[in-house]
């Protein structure tokens, strides 16, 4: 089998993206306006929640710190560490 080469940067900016799409799901799930929508948001929340923690455990710590510098509760909240999540 072939191992695909992906570069750095690209892991940090979908990692970054990641961290934004929790803290979304977070802001957005205060205002929810339905059942199923707050089931969609949840779901998606944990998806990303789960794969963040796995990138961020398979990375170096210097490449987590920067896909984590993408939050704006970079001084604690709920993406800073996302193994306690």
């Amino acid at each position: 089998m072939k191992t695909q080469y992906v570069p750095i940067q690209r892991v940090i900016t979908q990692g970054r993206a990641m961290v934004r799409l929790i803290e979304a799901a977070d802001v957005l799930l205060a205002n929810s306006g339905s059942w199923r929508e707050t089931l969609l948001l949840k779901a998606t929340r944990g998806l990303y929640r789960h794969r963040l923690r796995g990138l961020v455990a398979a990375l170096p710590p210097q490449i987590s710190a920067e896909i984590l510098a993408a939050s704006e509760n970079i001084g604690g909240g709920p993406v800073q560490d996302p193994s306690r999540n």
